[in-house]
C-alpha cells in the first residue's frame, strides 16, 4: 500500500511537466497565416464587400485565444518586456507634457496594434516550416505591391488596380493600400524582403533559384519606383553590411557600426540623398532640434507625437525621433529591445557551421542558421532604412522583431549555451548600447553644422 502511494505521488509529481511539454497549434499558425496576409496584402482594403470590417481585429483576436489556449511553451522574451514597459513611459511623458490621459489611449492602441502581434510571432512561430511559409507571403505581397506600382507608373491617371494614385503624379512614387500607403513604408517592406530571396535562392532548388533571380531585380525596380532615398540607402547598406559582416574583422566591425552613423549623416548634408539640398539640410536641423529636446526634457521627453508639433516637421529619423519624444527611459527600452535582436542575431550568423558537421540533425540545425540570417539582415535593413524615415511604432517592425525572436529560440534547441545571451543582464547593456547610435549622430551634426 506504501509503494502505491509513492507510485502515485511520483505520478503526481510527473503530471506538471508532461503539461508543459511543446505543441504546436495548427489552429494559431493558420490564424496568424491569415492575420499576416491581411496586413501585408491588405484585401479587406481591396475588395468592396470587406471595406470598413474589422477583419484583422477580429482574426488577431481568434488567433490569441488558440495561440493561448493550444500553443506551448509560450514564448516571452527581454525585448518583449522592454517594450510594454515602454507603454507607461509613454503614458507618463504624455501627461507630464499636458496630454492628459490620451497617453493611456495611445498605449493602449500600442499595445493592441503592436505588441500583441509581437507576442503571436514570437510564439506560434514555432518551426522553419511556418516561419518559410509566411516569408512566402511577405515576399508575395511586395510583388502584388511592385505590379500595383508598375501600373501607377504606366497608366495615364497614375492610378494603380488597387484603385490608389501614385504621389505626386509628375514623379509617380508608388504605393498601395493600408499601412502601405506610404512610398517609403512599401520601400521598407521590399528592402526587408530582399534577405529572404536570398535565403530561398541559396538553400532551393535550380526552379525556386530561378524564380528568386526573376523577383530579385523586380523589388530593386520597386524600390526605384518608390522615390524613398531611406530606402535606396537601405538596399545599398544592405549589401555593405552583409560583406563587412561576413568578411571583416572583429576591430573593422565595431568600427563600421560606430562609424556608419557618421557617414550616413555626412550624407544627408551634403545632399548625397537627396537632389534638393535645402530638404537635405531641414532635414539635419530636424535632427539637431530633436537631440535638443531630449537635453531640455532628459527622462521623459516632450511626448509621443509631439516633435512635428515643436518643430513644425517630421524628425525624419526614428531614432531621433523616440529619443526626442520619450526620453532616456523610453529610447533605452526601444533601442535597447531592437539592439538586444540585433546581437543575439549577430551571434547566430557568426556561428561556424562546421561545428555541426557531425550533429545528428545537421539539416534542421544549419537551415535554422540560415533562416536567422534573413531575418538578421531583414532587421538591419529596418534599421538603415528607419534612420531616415520616422517609423519607430509601425507594425512591420513588430511582424519582424517577433519572427526574429521566434526564430533565435528555435536555434537555442540546438546550440543552448547560446540561451545566456536572451538575458535581462545583456538587455540592460543592449539598452546603453544603443545610445551610440543618438551619440554619434549628435556629435557630427555638433561638428558640421
Amino acid at each position: 500500500m506504501e509503494q502505491l502511494s509513492r507510485s502515485e505521488k511520483i505520478a503526481d509529481f510527473k503530471q506538471p511537466t508532461a503539461q508543459l511539454q511543446p505543441q504546436d497549434s495548427i489552429a494559431a499558425f493558420i490564424l496568424l497565416f491569415l492575420y499576416t496576409a491581411l496586413v501585408l496584402l491588405r484585401p479587406q482594403e481591396i475588395f468592396t464587400p470587406l471595406v470598413g470590417l474589422p477583419v484583422i481585429m477580429v482574426v488577431m483576436i481568434l488567433c490569441t485565444i488558440a495561440g493561448l489556449a493550444l500553443q506551448r511553451p509560450l514564448r516571452w522574451a527581454p525585448q518583449q518586456t522592454m517594450l510594454l514597459l515602454l507603454l507607461p513611459v509613454i503614458s507618463v511623458s504624455a501627461f507630464l507634457n499636458g496630454w492628459g490621459t490620451k497617453g493611456i489611449i495611445e498605449s493602449q492602441n500600442i499595445f493592441i496594434s503592436s505588441i500583441l502581434p509581437l507576442f503571436l510571432f514570437a510564439t506560434v512561430v514555432s518551426s522553419a516550416s511556418r516561419q518559410k511559409k509566411l516569408m512566402v507571403v511577405s515576399i508575395i505581397a511586395s510583388l502584388a505591391m511592385v505590379h500595383n506600382g508598375w501600373v501607377q507608373q504606366t497608366s495615364y491617371d497614375a492610378f494603380g488596380w488597387t484603385g490608389t494614385q501614385a504621389v505626386a503624379r509628375d514623379l509617380r512614387r508608388i504605393v498601395y493600400v493600408g499601412i502601405f500607403q506610404d512610398p517609403n513604408d512599401l520601400g521598407m517592406l521590399l528592402v526587408m524582403n530582399l534577405p529572404f530571396l536570398a535565403y530561398f535562392f541559396h538553400r532551393g532548388g535550380f526552379l525556386t533559384k530561378i524564380i528568386c533571380l526573376i523577383i530579385f531585380p523586380i523589388f530593386l525596380y520597386g524600390v526605384y519606383i518608390t522615390g524613398s532615398r531611406g530606402t535606396v540607402l537601405g538596399t545599398a547598406a544592405l549589401f555593405g553590411f552583409y560583406l563587412l559582416l561576413r568578411y571583416g574583422g572583429t576591430r573593422l566591425i565595431i568600427a563600421g557600426i560606430a562609424l556608419g552613423p557618421v557617414v550616413a549623416t555626412l550624407l544627408s548634408q551634403f545632399g548625397g540623398l537627396s537632389s534638393d539640398e535645402s530638404s537635405a539640410r531641414s532635414r539635419l536641423y530636424a535632427w539637431y532640434d530633436g537631440v535638443h529636446y531630449l537635453l531640455n526634457n532628459p527622462v521623459f521627453g516632450i511626448g509621443k507625437g509631439n516633435f512635428t508639433d515643436w518643430h513644425g516637421r517630421a524628425a525624419h529619423n526614428s531614432f531621433i525621433l523616440v529619443a526626442a519624444e520619450l526620453g532616456t527611459l523610453g529610447y533605452t527600452l526601444w533601442g535597447g529591445a531592437l539592439t538586444l535582436t540585433i546581437y543575439v542575431g549577430y551571434k547566430i550568423f557568426k556561428l561556424p557551421l562546421e561545428r555541426f558537421a557531425n550533429h545528428p540533425q545537421r539539416a534542421m540545425v544549419i537551415d535554422e542558421i540560415k533562416i536567422n540570417t534573413a531575418l538578421f539582415f531583414s532587421m538591419i535593413a529596418y534599421l538603415v532604412t528607419a534612420f531616415f524615415l520616422s517609423r519607430s511604432y509601425i507594425l512591420l517592425l513588430f511582424i519582424f522583431l517577433g519572427m526574429s525572436i521566434a526564430s533565435h529560440y528555435r536555434v537555442f534547441k540546438y546550440v543552448p549555451e547560446l540561451k545566456s545571451l536572451m538575458s535581462y543582464k545583456m538587455a540592460v547593456y543592449c539598452g546603453m548600447a544603443s545610445w551610440v547610435m543618438v551619440f554619434m549622430v549628435y556629435l557630427t551634426l555638433k561638428v558640421s553644422l
